[in-house]
This record gives structure tokens, sequence and C-alpha cells, in this order.
């Protein structure tokens, strides 16, 4: 395996997903200089940088076993940034506007900034937000409809760290900005650490559109009480067939718009299942339902019962599933909807519920076309308006 010829990785957002990939980089291609980089905005994330650089080692589990540490763990921009040829963003996607305007100054030509998961979408958020601040490096942008590991922070304690990587998702969509770009990150993401794990979109809009988010907003909504009560459930194991229902229905909402944006071959939920898990569609019976395909065996969170629960639900509401996922995949979706005149009523009513639990009114708190760079006009006729995004 070659990496390409990539001297030096950042990684931004110290939580589950930033620790485990920075040490996975690491564990597997030692030459790699790899930086992990989280804010020091309050006294608890300065304590947890301090906590980070103190240990010599992290441990990894699960599907990578091993011992690695990223070579920095810092909390200043320029230093993770600097030298950097791809620099990946593992925060939540809420903090994506604020993370471009801390780059700004320091992006230079030819850096690939790789986003994890940003919804509809951190990438023209973040190419917006740079250009705001002055920069005009030429980075290209790529985004990854969700995180390509499944993980679990076993321990973060000044006596260990330690990650759990429970699963890998065997593909993963990409979309680019600017999109014409597409095969080259591809290229050299699948010639370095990402051998073969994604599949790319033509249209920059195509991976935060595909990013389903049924799974979490129905099922941290559906099962608000179990939470409230703070009880220990599996939280995919807890969906019940009418939630799984639920999901499918806003699937075909979202599939609807994209549609009429001319975006065509959107995954439903289920379709993320078989890409991602390889849990099959169908069996003896006939086509799979989406309950069926979230119990079945082969997923990351399936365990038996008494056994350790792999995916524990929260402990309480104000939890990205909720706050996050609303605000920067439900949202800017209803917008667009608005403007072509499509009615999406499951999408509208769940951003309604999230925001009288959180006390937030959504509608206007959200991400919206403007955030994006986007008109009314660019929606309506999209096929023609993403062009000026090609290059």
């Amino acid at each position: 395996m070659t990496n390409n010829h990539i001297k030096q990785i950042a990684v931004f957002g110290a939580g589950n997903a930033g620790i485990a990939e920075a040490s996975r980089i690491k564990l597997q291609f030692p030459e790699i200089r790899v930086i992990l980089y989280n804010r020091l905005s309050n006294e608890k994330s300065r304590k947890k940088v301090a906590l980070l650089q103190h240990h010599k080692v992290f441990h990894l589990s699960g599907i990578y076993q091993g011992q690695a540490k990223p070579d920095v763990v810092t909390g200043h921009v320029d230093e993770a940034i600097k030298g950097s040829q791809i620099i990946i963003i593992t925060t939540t996607a809420n903090a994506h506007g604020f993370i471009a305007s801390q780059m700004a100054p320091y992006l230079s030509d030819g850096q690939i900034i790789l986003i994890f998961g940003g919804g509809i979408d951190s990438k023209f958020l973040m190419s917006k937000k740079i250009k705001q601040q002055g920069c005009s490096a030429d980075v290209t942008f790529a985004d990854a409809d969700t995180f390509i590991y499944a993980t679990k922070m076993i321990q973060l304690s000044s006596e260990k760290i330690e990650a759990l990587v429970k699963a890998k998702k065997e593909k993963l969509y990409l979309s680019v900005l600017p999109s014409k770009r597409m095969l080259r990150v591809l290229h050299l993401l699948s010639n370095s650490i990402y051998p073969d794990q994604f599949i790319g979109c033509h249209d920059p809009l195509q991976a935060g559109i595909n990013d389903a988010p049924g799974l979490h907003i129905i099922g941290i909504i559906m099962q608000r009480k179990k939470i409230e009560a703070q009880e220990d459930f599996n939280f995919y194991l807890g969906l019940t067939e009418e939630m799984t229902e639920m999901i499918e229905e806003l699937d075909r909402e979202r599939i609807a718009v994209a549609n009429a944006m001319g975006i065509k071959d959107c995954p439903t939920t289920r379709d993320f299942f078989y890409t991602t898990y390889n849990i099959p569609l169908i069996d003896e019976g006939g086509e799979r339902s989406l309950f069926d395909m979230v119990h079945d065996e082969g997923t990351p969170y399936y365990n038996l019962p008494g056994a350790p629960i792999r995916s524990p639900a929260p402990k309480k509401m104000s939890h990205r599933y909720l706050y996050e996922e609303v605000m920067v995949r439900m949202v800017p979706l209803y917008h667009m909807a608005k403007v072509l005149g499509i009615d999406i009523p499951l999408h509208k009513k769940l951003i309604k519920e999230a925001g009288k639990i959180v006390n937030r009114d959504y509608f206007k708190k959200g991400r919206n076309l403007d955030d994006l760079g986007l008109s009314p006009q660019d929606i309506l006729n999209w096929q023609t308006a993403k062009k000026r995004f090609e290059r």
C-alpha cells in the first residue's frame, strides 16, 4: 500500500472519531506525520488537550488493534494546518463555519479539506466563510456523507486513552468542491489513507443530501421517554417497526427534493445499510424491511441479549443526534423544498418537535440557503447553477 507521497495530515476535533482516526492513520502509516487539533476555547477543552499530550501512546481496539499516537497534539490552528496536505474535519457539523473562519489565515494552495458528516452542506458553508475572511488559497473541499468508522471511547483518563473502532463502513459517498476535481481527490485518497472506500458523486450537493438523518432524529425523538429516564438500552435496537416506517417516509421526502433538483440515485436508509455494512436487501422471503436490516446481526450495533451494549442510547435529549442533525441536515432540505414548492410534512413536523425539545426555533437558527452561498434561483435551476461550482 502506498501513501501517495502524503507527508502530513491534520485531524480536527479530538472527540471519539478524531482520536480514533488520528491514531488509526498513525498506526497504519507510521511514515505520515499526524497532527491532532482540538480547540482551547474553555477549561474543559484545555484540560482535554493537556491530557492527550500527557500520554505517550493511544490504544486502539476493535477492528484495529495496537498502540499509536499522533506526532503532535495541539490547540493551535496554525500548527495543525501549515504543511498538512490533507485536513480531516471530524467535529460536529454545527462547528464547521467557525472552524473555517479560524483556518482561513493559514490555508495554502493545494490543500484538501476532507469533511466527514457535513450535512447540507459544509463544503459550501466553509468555502463561503474562508472567502469572507479574505482567504484566496486554492483549496479543495471534499465531504463524505458520514464518518467512515463506527467508533466509541473506551477510556479517556490520566491512566489510559483507548478508542474502540467497532466497524468500518465499506463505502461512503463523496462530493467535491470544485466538482471537476472529484477524480483527482478520489485517486489521492484511494492511493493513500482510504483505499477504495469512496463512491464519487459528480454533483457537489449529492453527498450531503445522501446522508439520511432519520435513524438518529426519529430514533431520539421517538425514544424520548426512555432517554429522559436515563435508561440503559441499545439506541438502534430500540427502534420499532413504526419508527423504521417513519424513517422510510423521511427518505421518500428527501429523495423527492433531490430528484426535483435533478440529483438522481439518492440512497435510502435501506441502501445505506447495504452499501455501508453489506446487510442484505433481500432474503428468502423477498425484500427485507428496514426494521429487519437495522436488527441484522451484521450491523455494528447488534449485541446478544445480556451482552454489553454496543450502541448505548444518549442519557439526555440535548445530544448531537438532535441539535446537530436537525440544524444541518433537515433544515436546509426544508428550505430547498419550500423553494421548489414540494411539501415535506414529516420534515416540518420533526423540525418543530426538535425545536420544542431544545427550546430553539430551527426554522430560523438552522442552516439556510444564504449560509451556503446559494439563492432560490440556484435551487430552482440547480443543473445549470451547479456549473459555476465546477472550477
